[in-house]
């Protein structure tokens, strides 16, 4: 997700199917308290570059 992929590509790559990715999203959403997928990427990024 914070790669930017869609739902469909990260089900594919997990051998998952994308209503359980859309679940994992939606809970890694509320969990970081984001309100969509841009901003839960932006964080990804910021995290990365404050820990090398």
């Amino acid at each position: 997700m914070a790669q930017g992929r869609s739902n469909p590509e990260i089900a594919a790559e997990l051998f998952l199917s994308p209503r359980t990715v859309q679940t994992h999203v939606s809970s890694i959403l509320t969990k970081l308290g984001a309100r969509s997928r841009t901003e839960v990427a932006r964080q990804a990024a910021e995290r990365s570059s404050q820990h090398p």
